[in-house]
């Protein structure tokens, strides 16, 4: 899987994931989800039905003292399928509290959000506690972020 790398705030910024990010209420658990194009959604389904895969999941945290980034980064094992979709930590923390409490990622294309019947295609993640070790980077980074911030006012 392919690292990102961006040189500035505004590259960050220019690579945010555009289609967004949210947490739905799903068999009483608090899913987030990322939000896709129908035609990755498509992609996606047509290669992983009726087989096995795995799906890698990354998140690759970015922080440059006042704000945080976090590229997901998916790899679809043996099905040609690498995604990254670059979250702003500072904006998201419940989407990561939502990742690390359920251990699961959905992707829903951004087409059929407002409708009563969405379709959620759902990554479990297997090792929570890399998820949790993660979370923890974000919030501290982001405590650090507004207290030395509050210092500088």
């Amino acid at each position: 899987m392919k690292f990102r790398q961006f040189t500035s705030l505004n590259d960050f910024i220019s690579n945010i994931h555009k289609e967004g990010f949210g947490v739905i209420e799903y068999v009483k658990d608090r899913v987030p989800c990322i939000y896709v194009q129908q035609s990755l959604y498509d992609i996606i389904m047509e290669r992983c039905i009726g087989k096995k895969y795995v799906v890698d999941v990354l998140l690759n945290i970015f922080y440059d003292g006042r704000y945080v980034f976090v590229d997901i980064q998916l790899e679809f094992i043996g099905l040609g399928i690498e995604e990254n979709f670059l979250i702003s930590g500072n904006n998201s923390i419940n989407f990561f509290d939502a990742l690390n409490d359920s251990g699961l990622l959905g992707i829903i294309p951004y087409n059929n959000l407002h409708t009563e019947t969405s379709n959620i295609f759902m990554i479990q993640l297997p090792k929570k506690e890399r998820i949790s070790k993660a979370i923890d980077i974000i919030k501290s980074n982001l405590k650090y972020s507004r207290t030395n911030n509050e210092e500088k006012t």
